[in-house]
């Protein structure tokens, strides 16, 4: 029975890495053709990549020398210095959804019951990090760059989390490797001038991996932290069910043989009930506080961000006639949030009903506008900074690197039969696109896809993957 577990999981595993690979290709395809400065940038990637390819593994055998702990701090430092010195240089005044996030963070650090939450009642994830910069904002007063400084902590921490996550998958090595990648990156240290809730939950799911693949015992305690922390992740941005079922996936699909294992049964079984029960409690709690905080029931039913992932016309990205939509149902005599996201959810099911919604054309353009370039952050500062097209070439020169990198990593691991706690990372790709596809879609959405690639990445760079880096291998060769 064993074998054939063994057997169908390795085929599924293998079906997985290619669809993810697949995704990437048609990604890099559909966006290097959108005009002669991404087919630059495709030129610039080359380079990147032989860069990267001949002189990382050199450099972090050098850094190698210094140890573990010594050169985690040599590179915590250098990206404080590296991301501090850009939000120092490059500041932009808050406007869009920046200015909401930087508003409301104001209002939420000065008054116990918000006055005009109606917004956040719609959106209740911009309470999530509205939320987490109030704090701050309490205890430190609203300086010019809190929330550029606060960016700046996130990425040393996120990148510190890669550390240790290419550490156990692949070695010191690689765990230099992706956290040098992770200051090099350009439209990370860009965003950072944002008020922008992506460094946060870019952490907190890398956090989360942390928590989900250590080995050890406690897998409770690893539960209930793993439960706490996604929980939060899903408060700032609503995708925690995306590491949720790629973690179900990965145990009940892909590894279903070390279900037959006793300690290994005895193990997943704490991790996974402590993990579901504390997310779904911590849910009711956080629904609880949320209406307290904002004075009345938030919104949850996703209508408008279906409505405008279904819109031909804008290609799946937000457009003012869906927005108006959904204010007008808002603001009708009586109206809740939840009443106007059902109407703004009704309307999205007549349009995609309607046979006006060419399908395949509309998956294409969300995929091209999700994946197909990094360059969105430019945009965001360009009224403070000079050489716009420079930037907008070195964010996407490296981000086709590190997608190539990646779909290396890939093919290496499908050779290798790979299905370790790694398969993770292309299931997380894999099942954030996917759900990108359902609903609104914009470039910066692909955010904290990127540290993936970056760690996906090592695979190729530090061949080959540990043939086993999974709990309870001691057990399974004993026995």
């Amino acid at each position: 029975m064993e074998r054939r577990l063994t057997a169908g999981a390795g085929l599924l595993t293998r079906i997985m890495l290619a669809l993810t690979l697949a995704l990437l290709v048609g990604g890099l395809v559909l966006g290097v053709g959108q005009n002669g400065e991404t087919w630059k940038a495709l030129a610039l990637a080359v380079p990147v990549l032989t860069a990267g390819w001949k002189g990382l593994p050199p450099l972090c055998r050098w850094l190698e020398r210094m140890g573990a702990v010594r050169i985690w701090l040599v590179l915590t430092l250098l990206c404080l210095a590296v991301k501090g010195a850009w939000v120092l240089l490059v500041r932009v005044t808050p406007s869009g959804d920046y200015a909401t996030f930087w508003g409301y963070a104001n209002a939420l650090a000065q008054q116990p019951v918000l006055e005009g939450g109606r917004y956040m009642a719609l959106f209740p994830h911009t309470f999530g990090y509205s939320s987490f910069l109030s704090w701050f904002i309490r205890l430190l007063g609203p300086g010019e760059l809190l929330a550029q400084m606060l960016n700046v902590v996130l990425t040393a921490v996120s990148g510190s989390f890669l550390f240790l996550l290419g550490r156990r998958w692949w070695g010191l090595l690689a765990g230099i490797s992706a956290y040098l990648l992770w200051i090099a990156c350009p439209s990370q240290t860009i965003y950072n001038s944002l008020v922008l809730s992506e460094p946060l939950y870019t952490t907190l799911m890398l956090g989360a991996l942390v928590l989900l693949t250590a080995e050890g015992r406690r897998p409770i305690l690893r539960g209930v932290a793993a439960g706490l922390v996604l929980r939060w992740f899903n408060g700032v941005r609503p995708i925690a069910a995306v590491v949720i079922i790629a973690l179900l996936s990965w145990r009940l699909v892909l590894k279903p043989e070390e279900w037959l294992l006793e300690e290994s049964r005895r193990y997943w079984l704490g991790l996974l009930a402590a993990l579901l029960a504390v997310y779904a409690v911590t849910g009711l709690l956080w629904q609880a506080n949320l209406t307290r905080r904002i004075g009345e029931e938030p919104s949850t039913t996703p209508g408008y961000s279906v409505l405008v992932g279904f819109n031909q016309d804008s290609g799946g990205a937000w457009n003012q006639e869906d927005s108006q939509l959904l204010f007008s149902l808002s603001d009708a005599p009586g109206a809740t949030a939840q009443q106007a996201q059902e109407g703004a959810l009704e309307a999205a099911k007549d349009r995609i009903t309607s046979g006006k919604v060419a399908l395949l054309p509309l998956l294409r353009d969300k995929l091209r506008a999700f994946l197909g370039s990094d360059h969105a952050c430019v945009g965001y500062v360009g009224s403070v900074v000079r050489h716009t097209k420079l930037f907008a070439l070195a964010c996407n020169g490296f981000y086709y690197a590190a997608m190539v990198l990646a779909g290396g990593a890939l093919v290496r691991l499908w050779r290798n039969r790979e299905r370790s706690a790694v398969v993770l990372l292309p299931l997380y790709v894999l099942g954030l696109t996917c759900a990108q596809m359902l609903v609104e879609v914009a470039g910066r959405y692909h955010y904290s896809l990127i540290p993936v690639l970056l760690l996906l990445g090592q695979a190729a760079l530090f061949p080959p993957a540990p043939a086993e880096t999974k709990i309870f291998q001691k057990n399974r060769e004993s026995s």
